[in-house]
């Protein structure tokens, strides 16, 4: 199975992440891995590069650029 990496910008304080989204079972952030049932993970899905989505997380709505997604 081909997992996904998605790296993503944070548009207010320019931070830049990237995860690798996997089950549950396997999901650990200190690893960069997160949960395919997460909010972030949720946001992303079915977006692409360039795309502009607002994600609601516990500190509240933040807008993430997909700055790139491989396998």
């Amino acid at each position: 199975m081909r997992i996904p990496c998605v790296t993503i910008k944070n548009k207010k304080n320019n931070a830049i992440m990237k995860y690798t989204l996997v089950p549950d079972s396997e999901a650990d952030l200190k690893k960069g891995k997160i949960s395919v049932s997460t909010p972030i993970a949720k946001g992303l899905m079915g977006k692409k590069v360039g795309d502009v989505v607002e994600i609601k997380v516990p500190s509240g709505i933040i807008p993430f650029e997909i700055v790139d997604i491989s396998i």
